[in-house]
């Protein structure tokens, strides 16, 4: 195996000039004889910095490399200098510091593909309650507790305070087992993880101490960690403790403005070698996202966390808090000779020299082809200008004339990962004349769906009541990395708390409804047409651990707590970032009860216990909104517990018969085989059991009000409401 490029010896040296535009000279040679190789985003990185002429100190960060293995492997790439994270078969991340590392791992021989990929976006008591968590960790209706004691409960995530009570024993000593500061380039006494290359490994307390936190910009992470699994702790009469207060805490900080899909997967690998190492289950917690990618499971990201997903791994993730927001297309052209639909792009902030940016992806169904145009477009005239056809293949640069400044580029391929046409468009526009937009249209080549996906950041999409002109549509605005894969449990959020009060204002949160979905959760479906969420959880407003390092000054400050001679903040936030780790805590106590519980196991157990009430609706069947209903913490754990031999792939539902007269309770499965019920009050304390062919249940002595009744055979299980 070899490189064509090794520019090793220069990537440490100062520039000429003329060495510049030698370099950028043969970037612009590799590209065009090895585009095949890189995915659009990886060309664009590329160009980018070609066009700075500074290629060798433009960062790239960690990306996915797809090898034919019968010209290379991982330890001959290992022996050319190249740092290579999680391996699995013929793919892996690689961590690049800079383009020219890039072109230099292209040019090796046996690389098949290399995708590189943008920065995240985080997706920011009473919910305790709600949900009857708090019957599981007091366990007052169970045979024990249950807090997460001996499971490892992993953060992806940024802004930690390490030294917050929340992340403490009651002794003082720290629950913090390891932290991995992707975007620390040195500490004393401390060195890269092993088999990954970056960043620093805090792997002691002193450590983790000394260290304090990772940053000073937000409190996300310490909230998220602190939801998922702080220790207990009580403010103004009012429990702050997390789900599961007892679970050991592994952290990853990232640079979520820079950190790629590769450095997550990297992250979630890191946090299950630790796991493996000590013998123990593990539940991360991805309160992250963005629009890059299919959102159709498909991705390189989707496709390894489903690979390290097994039993006693599991991975929670946030749907996304962009429900209203309008940045994606979907389109069904009945055939070639279908009228194209046209979009345009909607900046979210007027672009200038200073704020030049966004990017968009065009996804077709397998199959389905298409041409795509970009155009200047004439609001007073009503009509294009200007109009550029992009190359069904490769790199296409697009000017707009004198309409606008900068330029856009679009990479197109037929994308190796599901055979689907993909175009990608950046922009680095940094002005638009008045009374003229740009105007994205697709034609179809053929019959078939297209899916049009703005980076939300930068770019929407807009109909700009435009006659003929098509806006986003109002489904489908569910996130990458959380959202869409196969076993990932993803979690929408719902309001539990309307009401705010600080140490200087109080009042009650507008727009928002006690027990409706919140009005950022993103909704399903995939691309694929899979419903997502999976479940919903409380995540408006929640109340939190928050960062005593964070000087945004965009603290909403609930109270505070004084121990181990320092000040613990508490605060709120919603978001399903929120919704997410909260549900994150509660598997912990489910995999306490169950340590070998699998991806499977966990929808299965969430699908049948899931709560249903006048917000959700009666559920047949998971929706976009919902998925399968409200997390039940008790009513799920106790699902696990009796199943605790194994759930068998998931389970039929059963059909039953139920009457309620005279006082008494009826029920009997449809095919008459034997079952065993639960009767569960609205507090949810087991009431009630008993088992038969036909169980008829005296209920005349229970107090008016709502029931959970839950039944179950060896063949399924059902879960229904009645009212006495």
């Amino acid at each position: 195996m070899s490189c064509a490029v090794k520019p090793a010896d220069i990537v440490h040296c100062p520039l000429s000039i003329d060495m510049r535009i030698l370099l950028s000279l043969l970037i612009l040679f590799s590209l065009s004889a090895s585009a095949q190789q890189l995915s659009p985003a990886a060309q664009l990185t590329i160009k980018e910095a070609n066009s700075k002429l500074s290629p060798l100190g433009e960062l790239v960060g960690a990306c996915y490399v797809t090898i034919d293995t019968a010209h290379t492997s991982w330890d001959e790439l290992r022996a050319q200098g190249f740092i290579i994270g999680r391996a699995a078969g013929n793919r892996a991340t690689v961590r690049l510091d800079n383009a020219a590392q890039l072109l230099r791992l292209q040019q090796c021989e046996g690389i098949t593909y290399i995708e590189t990929s943008r920065g995240m976006q985080q997706m920011l008591d009473l919910a305790k309650q709600e949900t009857h968590a708090d019957a599981v960790i007091s366990g007052t209706q169970l045979e024990q507790a249950y807090t997460g004691k001996g499971i490892i409960v992993g953060i992806v995530d940024a802004g930690f305070d390490y030294g917050h009570a929340a992340f403490r024993r009651a002794d003082g000593s720290l629950r913090i087992s390891r932290v991995w500061e992707q975007a620390t380039a040195t500490m004393q006494g401390a060195a890269a993880p092993t088999n990954y290359g970056y960043g620093i490994e805090l792997t002691t307390p002193e450590q983790v101490l000394a260290a304090a936190g990772d940053n000073d910009i937000n409190s996300h992470g310490t909230h998220v960690a602190g939801i998922a699994a702080g220790s207990a702790a009580t403010v103004n009469g009012i429990d702050l403790g997390g789900v599961a207060p007892d679970a050991e805490i592994v952290l990853v900080s990232l640079n979520t403005a820079t950190a790629s899909h590769a450095d997550i997967t990297n992250a979630i690998s890191y946090i299950y070698d630790y796991a493996d190492a000590v013998g123990s289950p593990c539940v991360v917690n991805l309160s992250l996202g963005n629009q890059d990618g299919p959102h159709d499971g498909t991705s390189t990201f989707d496709v390894m966390a489903d690979e390290m997903q097994g039993a006693g791994r599991l991975i929670v993730g946030a749907i996304g808090n962009h429900r209203m927001d309008r940045f994606h297309l979907s389109h069904e052209f009945a055939s070639a000779d279908a009228a194209p639909v046209s979009t345009f792009l909607d900046y979210k902030v007027q672009p200038s020299a200073s704020n030049a940016g966004g990017q968009i992806e065009i996804w077709g169904a397998v199959g389905t082809q298409f041409k795509v145009e970009l155009a200047a477009y004439s609001l007073f005239n009503h009509a294009a200008v200007e109009t550029v056809e992009v190359n069904a293949e490769g790199t296409t640069d697009i000017s707009l004339g004198r309409y606008t400044s900068g330029t856009l580029t679009a990479v197109s391929e037929i994308s190796p990962l599901n055979g689907k046409q993909h175009v990608a468009i950046r922009s680095a526009l940094t002005s638009i004349r008045n009374n003229y937009a740009v105007l994205l249209t697709i034609t179809p080549l053929n019959a078939g769906t297209v899916d049009v996906w703005a980076d939300n950041t930068y770019l929407a999409l807009s109909s700009r009541d435009e006659e003929g002109i098509s806006g986003p549509t109002t489904e489908s605005t569910l996130c990458e990395i959380g959202g869409t894969g196969q076993r990932i449990l993803t979690v929408g959020a719902y309001v539990t708390r309307r009401d705010y009060t600080t140490p200087t204002l109080s009042g009650t949160l507008t727009g928002e409804t006690l027990g409706a979905i919140g009005s950022f959760s993103s909704q399903g479906p995939t691309a694929d047409g899979r419903t997502k969420p999976d479940i919903t959880s409380p995540g408006c407003f929640i109340i939190s651990a928050l960062s005593n390092h964070d000087a945004s000054g965009t603290q909403f400050v609930y109270g505070q707590t004084d121990a181990h001679s320092r000040t613990n903040l508490y605060g709120y936030m919603q978001g399903t970032s929120m919704a997410a780790p909260f549900v994150t805590g509660v598997v912990a106590t489910w995999l306490e009860a169950c340590p070998t519980l699998t991806p499977e196991q966990l929808h299965a157990a969430v699908r049948a216990t899931a709560r249903t009430d006048e917000h959700t609706g009666e559920l047949t069947a998971p929706t976009n909104d919902w998925g399968w209903g409200k997390i039940d913490a008790l009513a799920g754990l106790q699902y696990v517990i009796e199943q605790a031999a194994g759930i068998s792939a998931p389970q039929r539902e059963l059909r039953l018969n139920a009457r309620l007269a005279d006082g008494l309770l009826t029920v009997a499965t449809a095919d008459g085989s034997r079952a065993a019920l639960t009767l569960i009050d609205a507090a949810g304390r087991q009431v009630a059991k008993a088992a038969g062919a036909t169980i008829a249940m005296p209920v005349s002595h229970l107090a008016a009000g709502v029931y959970i009744v839950r039944v179950s055979t060896n063949e399924g299980m059902k879960t229904i409401k009645v009212k006495l």
